[in-house]
């Protein structure tokens, strides 16, 4: 929660100190406080009626009826309620306190799939959670949804919240228009569904910027919500997945039988979409790592398949400038390919070579898992495939041969070139690292 400027405080709430003001509204302050038997931050919310003083009754009543059913509630989606209590005449509860802001502060700006994802499926995990133990929150909007720094969503303020054994049966229109539910505007008993309709609204405008009605007049905005089909996220964004798109259109559905069943059962289709999602974008990072190295001299005449077996029986390592990506008198079995950048061979302290884009290295202590002869340093930010002599048993016979076919070619050059230079040097003959 971010701090809001603060007037004359309190020193004492109860036995908790009073440190500074988190928020005002119509119905009450937030002040951060201190407890100093738990030695923890706590966030202070005090009820106040219309003229900023103490609630009458009935007022007050509701005002614990909040600290009642977020009690009940303990997940790590949902603020937590510590304690509540009367001082001064003035009810108060007091709550985890965030370091962080409510999706609301984040303005019309739309935020990537995979976090609306991860936002939604945590939410509707917490709904899940809270409507099992017969809670619904009535009143799920951007503004009471916090993350934290870390980018963890927590629900928060169940003062409008509902128990649904309550014995009440007036029914009045309780919530924030823009997210309310087609049957919370028609005053009819609520369901889950309710909640899971007003987050579909939050994830339709985290994803395109503007909620699905947003009229400014209450009467054609009600009308919206309960007749008019929200407009297509892949209209107002186009490079919306369609699969996405079609579960924030299913929980914007007029009938609460049409939408998911359960906030479990949202979670569990929202984290499918997530690992789809996932894995395209890694698939499309392998097509990308496989269209890199077929322009690399070494893998000519390579298939597509062949690249990715041996993509799956190597990494891509990056190394700064100044790196030593292989030493003198060490001992590995890793074969390098020079994706990115230059690099230095040194023996002793004589330069051998110099590496660009494309040129292999480590070939002797590949075969054999033999000392290196020499040190390979970075001489620029370098980008290398490094393959694994343990891991090549995984690669399919064709994919095999064909790669120790280009080894072999690299390995009778390189040896070439490296004995043409120290004989120049009069140094005599050396091997590769």
């Amino acid at each position: 929660m971010t701090q809001a400027p603060s007037a004359a405080l309190p020193a004492h709430i109860g036995k908790y100190t009073v440190t500074g003001v988190l928020g005002r509204g119509a119905c009450g302050i937030v002040y951060r406080g201190y407890d100093p038997l738990v030695a923890r931050d706590v966030a202070i919310k005090v009820a106040l009626d219309e003229r900023g003083g103490p609630l009458a009754q009935r007022g007050e009543q509701a005002f614990f009826a909040e600290a009642r059913a977020a009690g009940m509630l303990q997940h790590p989606h949902i603020v937590s309620v510590f304690d509540a209590g009367v001082d001064a005449g003035r009810g108060y509860i007091v709550m985890e306190y965030i370091d962080g802001q409510p999706l609301s502060a984040r303005g019309s700006q739309s935020l990537p799939f995979d976090q609306v994802l991860d936002i939604g499926f945590k939410c509707a995990r917490a709904l899940g959670y809270a409507h099992a133990r017969g809670v619904l929150h009535r009143d799920i909007k951007p503004g009471n949804i916090m993350l934290t720094r870390d980018g963890v969503p927590k629900l928060m303020d169940f003062s409008i919240a509902q128990l649904r054994d309550d014995s009440a049966t007036d029914r009045v229109v309780v919530g924030t228009p823009l997210y309310m539910s087609p049957e919370q505007i028609r005053r009819d008993r609520l369901t889950p569904a309710s909640d899971l309709y007003s987050l579909g609204t939050v994830l339709f405008e985290l994803t395109a910027g503007v909620p699905p009605f947003a009229d400014a007049a209450l009467p054609a905005l009600f009308q919206a919500i309960r007749h008019q089909a929200p407009p297509q996220l892949t209209t107002l964004r186009p490079d919306t997945p369609p699969e996405f798109s079609a579960i924030v259109d299913r929980l914007l559905r007029k009938d609460p039988e049409q939408r998911y069943p359960s906030g479990e059962a949202l979670a569990t289709v929202l984290s499918r979409e997530f690992d789809r999602l996932r894995l395209s974008a890694a698939q499309l990072t392998r097509r990308e790592s496989r269209d890199s190295l077929r322009r690399l001299h070494f893998f000519n005449g390579f298939s597509d398949a062949e690249i990715d077996e041996i993509l799956n029986a190597s990494s891509l390592a990056t190394y700064g400038r100044g790196d030593a990506i292989i030493r003198e008198g060490e001992i590995d079995d890793c074969f390098f390919i020079l994706a990115r950048g230059e690099a230095e061979v040194c023996k002793g302290d004589v330069r051998i070579h110099q590496l660009g884009k494309g040129d292999c290295f480590g070939e002797v202590g590949f075969l054999g898992a033999n000392r290196r002869s020499a040190t390979v340093t970075a001489l620029t930010d370098v980008l290398a495939l490094k393959i694994n002599r343990s891991l090549m048993d995984q690669l399919s016979p064709d994919a095999q041969l064909h790669f120790y076919k280009a080894f072999a070619e690299t390995l009778l050059y390189r040896l070439s070139l490296t004995t043409a230079k120290l004989s120049a040097s009069g140094r005599g003959s050396a091997t590769p690292a």
